[in-house]
């Protein structure tokens, strides 16, 4: 114990004002997020945050309310650095609106700290709420079921490879119906519990009834939950009836080509469906065939059918479905088993503009008057859903600038899901613009002020 008092003590010398300030990102719009990466911070320092540490982060957060994005992803701060934000930050006034847990060593212990105060207090205002990797089990499930009402301003929940049961999913589902959920990740679901098996129909059903209820969420995650055929086929049910999801997320399962003509027969009833991810699901030419169908009736932009068993046919068949109203912005294809003749179509396409390469996941190279295909790397979805460095190590220490997106911002956004890199990207304005915009934001608060 008094090693660890020791540590904790010189640790904390580093936590001072001008310490944590260079790991806060400033925001366009004028607020900051603070960036504590484990494995920055292990480069760094060869250490991660302990639970002790979260006293200094917590009291920072009091201090600097334009603090309103907190990533401690991958640090070892368990349940009692949970206890410690929540006791000292999220019981008081506070603009906390992203956290990101991911990876944190939590337990439902801490998730019925978090629980009980946003019941108590209701000061917990949270927007995101990432707790993905934790091991909260079927309980720490039940608890954050229990804590969606409390917290209704929340729109992006992860509670992916958190060892959740069919059980315990839908009694979050039960929660979230009349919701303002805008994105749900509930990936790697373990549909079973203790004392018998559950069958994977139960978990299709509980999401196609949330879909069918939920006019507001956009974006779902249903990643390696073992869903087959006649999965798809009843969350089919649900998706007919709903007009505001945007992206579907159901890679990695088993869907094979006969769920692939279930969706295929969807998409030819022209949904708002903006992206589709099926990639992982051992499907073959059949699918794709089946696929192509479809596609021209569907408003998709995103599409990714990587890591299948699609051979020539079927990719060729879904690249002259292509050329639709709605154009396809990313393709990623990369995995699949096909060869020249499809690399030919697909060299052909990009010179003549049908694709950007920063909009697919393949590199077309010749040898010996034979077109073969590299891999591009153009899907950073993985990348920016765990929070992998940039450049695989630290880089310079300096007060990092991002760009908010608001509704002014030009081109358009075609597509814009979150992990995903915005399509097209935002224009610069002139340096002589973004003063004067910058002179105006500052005029216009201190005139609230003084009103």
């Amino acid at each position: 114990m008094s090693k660890m008092w020791e540590y904790s003590k010189l640790w904390g010398l580093r936590f001072t004002e001008t310490f944590l300030q260079l790991f806060s990102e400033k925001n366009s719009d004028g607020t900051k997020k603070l960036r504590f990466k484990a494995n920055e911070l292990e480069q760094r320092f060869a250490e991660q945050l302990l639970p002790a540490d979260m006293v200094y982060i917590s009291t920072f957060l009091n201090a600097h309310p334009e603090v309103v994005d907190v990533d401690l992803s991958y640090n070892g701060i368990e349940d009692e650095g949970l206890e410690t934000l929540c006791n000292i930050t999220l019981a008081h006034q506070n603009n906390l609106q992203h956290l990101n847990l991911s990876h944190c060593d939590i337990t439902p212990v801490g998730m019925k700290v978090l629980y009980f105060t946003a019941e108590q207090h209701g000061f917990v205002k949270l927007k995101t709420l990432r707790l993905t990797g934790n091991k909260l089990g079927p309980t720490g499930g039940h608890l954050a079921a229990l804590f969606a009402p409390y917290c209704p301003t929340l729109e992006y929940l992860d509670l992916g490879d958190t060892d959740q049961t069919a059980d315990s999913v839908d009694c979050i589902f039960l929660q979230l119906y009349r919701s303002q959920i805008k994105i749900l990740d509930i990936s790697r679901v373990i549909p079973c519990n203790n004392m018998s098996q559950v069958n994977n129909v139960f978990l299709s059903e509980s999401i196609s009834e949330l879909i069918r209820l939920n006019q507001t969420i956009v974006e779902i995650h249903a990643q390696k939950s073992s869903l087959d055929a006649h999965d798809i086929e009843s969350l089919i049910l649900g998706l007919k009836l709903n007009t505001s999801l945007k992206f579907l997320d159901i890679g990695y399962n088993n869907i094979c080509c006969v769920g692939v003509e279930f969706l295929s027969e969807w998409l030819k009833t022209r949904p708002p469906l903006l992206g589709l991810c099926i990639a992982g699901n051992n499907i073959k030419n059949h699918g794709g065939v089946a696929l192509s169908f479809g596609m021209p009736f569907s408003k998709l932009r995103y599409l990714d059918i990587s890591y299948n068993y699609i051979g020539n046919e079927g990719i060729i068949a879904i690249l002259n479905s292509i050329k639709k109203p709605y154009m396809l912005r990313y393709f990623l294809l990369w995995g699949n088993s096909f060869s020249h003749p499809a690399n030919k179509i697909i060299q052909r396409m990009m010179l003549s503009t049908v694709f950007e390469q920063r909009g697919i996941d393949v590199k077309i190279y010749e040898v010996d008057g034979v077109l073969y295909a590299a891999r591009y790397p153009v899907d950073k979805y993985k990348q920016q859903y765990y929070g992998v460095m940039d450049y695989g190590c630290a880089v310079e220490l300096k007060i990092k600038k991002n760009k908010i997106e608001t509704r002014d911002d030009k081109p358009r956004a075609l597509v814009n899901f979150v992990h995903i890199d915005r399509y097209p990207e935002i224009e610069k304005k002139p340096k002589q613009v973004q003063v004067s915009e910058e002179k105006e934001r500052k005029v216009k608060i201190c005139e609230d002020e003084v009103e």
